[in-house]
């Protein structure tokens, strides 16, 4: 048999091969001591008759470089490992379950070591200098805004080795919208809600801060459909440090001045809100917008075109509710309400705060005692709402 090299891979056996029937075959040309042979240029065949064949250099080079490439494909690379933000905190928190995410962090449930409180801890999608910035200019305008019993609460802020965590309370319920895609709100329900959201965005925009993402999913329900929590405060900008150039959202729920590229205002949120309430109420968004993609632009005819509430699912809606939301969608923001004006709708305001508000108007005088009965009955009622 005419002898040469053998294309088989390198073995460390000094045997021939086996055979089917599990003998060995001394017949068979093998590779000896190849480990020795990698570093060698030498190779050695071992045959039944012990003959040593010589290599020609043209054969001895073409295996040096085969078998360099292979030495060299074997090095591996280090491979730096990648610890999760989670650990970091494991000496302050022990984390329970992941709640959600979003295109900028993810949100979990975790319980504070030393307190014992459950929280909810949002970190970043990555490790990037601009997002834990973000998280910061977050942590904050929430701590600057103060406590407020319809918008999340922010507890702590942790930046440990450029992870950036902030610490949020834990408001047990889901989304809007995951509530209204179940099924559509009553209209009862729907004012409850509406009546939160209001003074939510009210509150922001009296300390001079715009929401610039309201919709349905950053909006927490309670189970009960009672309580009512605005969250995902990283797109919103203090009117104190200018107005905001910076074009964010979603646009889907944008209002129609921001989708033709105009700056935002306190109106726009306003749009925002009734948004949702159309949402609540109908299931679905006006102009086709839950049929699009949730970031593609809407056309500029589509946008100017006023929003309709002729639909069948408004049949059963009430006139003061309707005639609220023509106002909140407005194609014009001038002519929109701003936020403390919905406490003389005929649909918001509570009877009595209307009845008040008409006798302050009425009787000379009386405006000022009555600015302090109203002001005890707004505090009363947002206590019951946070309790």
């Amino acid at each position: 048999m005419p002898s040469g090299l053998f294309p088989q891979e390198a073995s460390c056996d000094t045997a021939g091969l086996v055979n089917e029937g599990g003998n060995v075959d001394k017949t068979s040309p093998v590779l000896v001591n190849c480990c020795d042979s990698i570093q060698s240029p030498q190779v050695y065949l071992h045959t039944n008759s012990d003959l040593e064949l010589p290599k020609t250099p043209q054969k001895l080079g073409l295996l040096s470089r085969r078998r360099g490439k292979m030495a060299l494909s074997m090095e591996m690379p280090p491979v730096k490992k990648l610890v999760s933000p989670l650990t970091l905190l494991d000496d302050k928190f022990k984390v329970l379950e992941k709640l959600g995410s979003g295109c900028a962090g993810m949100v979990h449930r975790a319980v504070c070591l030393e307190s014992g409180r459950t929280v909810a801890l949002k970190i970043p999608r990555s490790k990037d200098a601009g997002l834990a910035e973000a998280a910061q200019k977050e942590y904050d305008l929430l701590t600057r805004l103060g406590p407020h019993p319809n918008i999340i609460k922010v507890l702590d802020f942790h930046n440990l080795k450029g992870e950036a965590t902030l610490v949020l309370e834990f408001f047990d319920g889901p989304t809007l919208q995951a509530v209204v895609q179940e099924k559509r709100l009553p209209e009862p329900t729907a004012r409850i809600l509406s009546i939160g959201l209001l003074k939510a965005a009210g509150h922001l925009h009296a300390n001079n801060i715009l929401h610039r993402d309201i919709k349905p999913q950053n909006v927490l329900v309670g189970h009960c459909l009672q309580k009512l929590r605005l969250c995902d405060f990283n797109a919103a900008a203090c009117l104190d440090d200018g107005v905001p150039l910076t074009p964010t959202g979603t646009e889907l729920y944008k209002a129609p001045e921001l989708l033709l590229g105009e700056f935002p205002c306190e109106r726009s949120d306003v749009w925002a809100c009734g948004l949702c309430i159309y949402f609540m109420l109908s299931g679905s968004l006006p102009q086709g917008r839950d049929t699009l993609d949730p970031f593609c632009k809407l056309k500029a005819d589509v946008a100017l075109q006023p929003i309709s509430l002729g639909a069948t699912c408004w049949q059963h809606i009430s006139e003061e509710c309707k005639a609220m939301l023509q106002q909140c969608l407005a194609v014009s923001r001038e002519d929109r309400p701003m936020i403390p004006d919905f406490l003389y709708d005929a649909w918001i305001s509570d009877p009595i705060m209307r009845s008040l508000n008409l006798i302050s108007w009425a009787v000379p005088g009386a405006q000022a005692y009555l600015s302090v009965l109203t002001t005890y009955l707004s505090a009363d009622a947002m206590n019951a709402e946070s309790t």
